[in-house]
């Protein structure tokens, strides 16, 4: 009667580490991970694996089967895992959340990396383990790094481009340029809509948003939101000038100053002063946008050191100074008379005028084209020549205009305007503004002919060239019927009829 009965041990209870399992297969397969047991040997190798699952994974090795197709891009893969696993590379999920900085990571082994490397000192159970380098005195934080870090010293690029010969020696890297040819960009801007191909552009794009600068000079009190702003704006304190023109030897403290340098080297001792300053406002020197931010002292310098001749007017460099500040401000004190368009320069206005006078002084001298503008004229010419001077500093593409070559750059650099009706992208916010007409059904371009509407000026412009070719047309037919009536002709039936009836 005393007797004290025990329950049987559970059929699904591991009583090594205490898990439970709902089915006794599972528990069997998980009490291998304990005795390491590998009873599933590959045919073709003499690899071994605890489970009949993940041995037909690996022969697929051997085979070259990969039936999980990738939906964005053309990769396939052999497991549903690893298709799990690059999925995240186009829609920038991170899964695995650090609970002490708020990093986030797309595997779960690279969260685990980050808690030894960073905060083993916080985390119970971890201790900070180096891996150091055998060339060099650096130490890692994990093998894989290490392996990473060695590929420096061994120049191996094992990761290879699957849209063109390019080959990289992170797979990172790899995954970063493959955006340039899918156009994927899955870092979104909640503030303004725009997407980029990278977290860390987004991470700077977003500062422009906040105000935030986190990146301080410590020689004057200038702030920049990235550090390759620091590091060019450092230069004007240090005199580093690491570009070098291979033409005429001049040295450059900026890689974009120095692209604009070469376009005219052969020409730039004889341009005057003035005319270099306007241009460099103009055209924007520098780098690429949202990477060149640059500052009142900045624009000087840059001036400055392009044309370092005796000849330099600091008020001349000032008064461009003054007119390029009102790209920021959004000051545009000219205004044309007859349609009510602003501009920030004098001359910009006066350019403008010849759109309503349809004066076009400037004629190609290879076929005859005439064109408002010197520029515009310069740059049809190079249809003739096939010159292209706009090199790409990331791919091989050049452009025979510097405008196109803008637009093209910011494919590499992700910059994007999402539609927020639907799916398309466009690397300008005014075809943005163009496009989103389609869906709001908006007219602001009418015909003060015939009172049609048009959603683009182009689109305006071609109609009203149907108005003037029909006007032309008229003109000629009334030029024939006088014609036909003002000569006699013996021969006509008019003629032939009168003679007629006077027999």
């Amino acid at each position: 009667a005393n007797d004290i009965y025990l329950p049987a041990p559970s059929k699904t209870f591991d009583p090594i580490c205490g898990k439970d399992f709902p089915y006794a297969s599972k528990l069997q397969r998980h009490l291998r991970t304990h005795s390491g047991e590998r009873p599933f040997p590959c045919s073709m190798c003499e690899k071994r694996f605890p489970e009949k699952g993940l041995l037909m994974i690996h022969e697929r090795v051997h085979t070259g089967e990969k039936p999980f197709p990738c939906t964005f891009c053309e990769k396939r893969f052999a497991s549903q895992g690893e298709l799990r696993l690059h999925r995240r590379t186009h829609t920038g999920e991170r899964p695995y959340h650090c609970s002490i900085c708020l990093k986030s990571f797309s595997r779960h082994w690279h969260l685990k990396t980050h808690l030894e490397a960073m905060h083993s000192e916080v985390v119970a159970g971890f201790t900070r383990k180096k891996f150091p380098c055998s060339d060099c005195d650096k130490s890692c934080n994990s093998a894989a790094e290490l392996r990473d870090h060695q590929r420096t010293h061994t120049g191996e690029r094992p990761f290879q481009c699957s849209f063109c010969e390019k080959r990289f020696a992170l797979s990172g890297t790899l995954v970063r340029h493959e955006r340039l040819h899918t156009g994927i960009t899955p870092y979104h801007c909640s503030d303004c809509g725009k997407t980029f191909a990278q977290q860390w552009t987004l991470t700077t794009h977003m500062r422009t948003h906040t105000g935030e600068k986190p990146y301080s000079c410590t020689q004057c009190d200038k702030s920049f939101v990235a550090p390759g702003e620091l590091r060019r704006h450092t230069r004007i304190h240090t005199g580093e000038k690491p570009y070098t023109c291979t033409d005429c030897g001049r040295h450059f403290s900026l890689a974009g100053t120095l692209r604009n340098h070469k376009r005219s080297c052969t020409q730039s001792k004889n341009e005057p002063i003035t005319d270099v300053v306007s241009g460099l406002v103009q055209a924007g020197v520098g780098e690429p946008s949202q990477r060149d931010l640059v500052s009142d002292n900045q624009s000087l310098a840059r001036a400055a050191e392009t044309h370092p001749s005796d000849g330099f007017n600091c008020d001349k460099a000032m008064s461009a100074l003054q007119i390029h500040m009102r790209i920021h401000s959004g000051e545009k004190p000219y205004q044309c008379t007859l349609c009510g368009k602003q501009f920030t320069q004098k001359g910009q206005l006066k350019g403008h005028y010849k759109v309503h006078t349809g004066e076009k002084p400037f004629s190609c001298p290879d076929c005859g084209k005439s064109f408002a503008h010197s520029g515009a004229m310069n740059r049809h010419r190079l249809t003739h020549t096939g010159e292209r001077p706009y090199h790409c500093s990331v791919c091989d593409r050049s452009f025979n205009q510097s405008g196109r070559l803008r637009e093209h750059e910011k494919i590499h650099f992700g910059e994007k305007f999402d539609c927020p009706e639907c799916e398309k992208s466009f690397t300008r916010a005014s075809s943005l503004k163009n496009h989103f007409r389609l869906h709001t059904g908006e007219r602001p371009y009418c015909c003060d002919i015939c009172g049609r509407g048009f959603s683009r000026s182009q689109s305006l412009r071609l109609h009203k060239r149907k108005h003037e070719q029909i006007q032309t047309e008229e003109e000629s037919v009334v030029s024939v019927k006088n014609d036909d009536f003002s000569q006699s002709d013996d021969n006509s039936p008019i003629n032939m009829c009168i003679t007629n009836k006077n027999d």
